[in-house]
C-alpha cells in the first residue's frame, strides 16, 4: 500500500521537498503573517527530518529511496529558506553561499567514497548542523516579523525585541557549525583523496 505505516518515513521526506516551494513563496512575501507562518512550516519540516530516520528504523524499512530523500530534503528545505533571504535582504549573499557550498562539497565527497566502496557517516558536527542552521533561520524570520512591526515587536511588551536583534550571532554559529562540520567530513575523506590522487596505472 503506498499510504501505510511502513511508508511514512518515506512520506515525510517527500513532504519536506514538495512544500519547499511554499516556504520560498512565505518568505517572499514578506509580511508579518508569512514570516510567522515560515518559522512554523520550517519547525514542521525540520522535525520530520529528525523523527523520519529514527522512525524508519524502528518499522525496519530502511531502503534506497528513503535514505535518498532524508539526504537531499533537508538540504533542499533550508536552501529554499535561504536563497529567498538573500533575495528579501534579510541575509548576506556570502552566508549563504558558505552553506549551500558546503552541501555540494560533502555531497561530492560521499559519492565519491560511495564509488570506492567506502561510507562516510554523518559525524556529531554534521548531525548537530542541522539543528544549529535551523535555529539561525527561525530566529532571523522572527526578527524580520518585529522589524517590520509583527507580533514579535510587541510581544511580553517589545522585551523580546533586543534577543531578536542578536539573530547575527545565531547566524554566525550556523556558519561556523557549516565550516567546522565540513571539515570534519574532509577529514574523514582525506585518506581516500591522497590514494585517489594519483592515477591508477592499469595493468597490461
Amino acid at each position: 500500500m503506498l499510504f501505510s505505516v511502513r511508508s511514512i518515513p518515506n512520506l515525510l521526506g517527500l513532504f519536506r521537498i514538495i512544500t519547499t516551494p511554499l516556504l520560498v513563496w512565505l518568505v517572499l512575501i514578506a509580511s508579518p503573517a508569512a514570516y510567522l507562518w515560515a518559522v512554523v512550516l520550517l519547525v514542521v519540516m525540520a522535525l520530520s527530518d529528525m523523527v523520519d530516520g529514527k522512525l524508519a528504523r524502528h518499522l525496519k524499512v530502511v531502503s534506497p529511496l528513503g535514505i535518498f530523500l532524508d539526504t537531499i530534503s533537508d538540504k533542499i528545505f533550508v536552501t529554499g529558506a535561504l536563497v529567498p533571504m538573500v533575495q528579501t535582504g534579510m541575509l548576506s549573499g556570502w552566508v549563504v553561499f558558505t552553506i549551500i557550498v558546503r552541501e555540494f562539497v560533502v555531497s561530492g565527497l560521499r559519492s565519491f567514497a560511495a564509488a570506492e566502496g567506502v561510507v562516510i557517516s554523518a559525524g556529531k558536527l554534521g548531525k548537530q548542523k542541522l539543528v544549529v542552521t535551523v535555529v539561525a533561520l527561525v530566529w532571523r524570520l522572527l526578527a524580520a516579523n518585529a522589524e517590520i512591526g509583527g507580533a514579535m515587536a510587541t510581544l511580553f511588551g517589545g522585551a523580546l525585541r533586543p534577543l531578536l536583534g542578536l539573530w547575527p550571532l545565531a547566524m554566525a554559529l550556523a556558519v561556523l557549525w557549516t565550516i567546522v562540520s565540513g571539515l570534519e567530513y574532509l577529514w574523514h575523506a582525506w585518506p581516500l583523496l591522497r590514494r585517489s590522487w594519483a592515477p591508477r596505472v592499469s595493468g597490461d
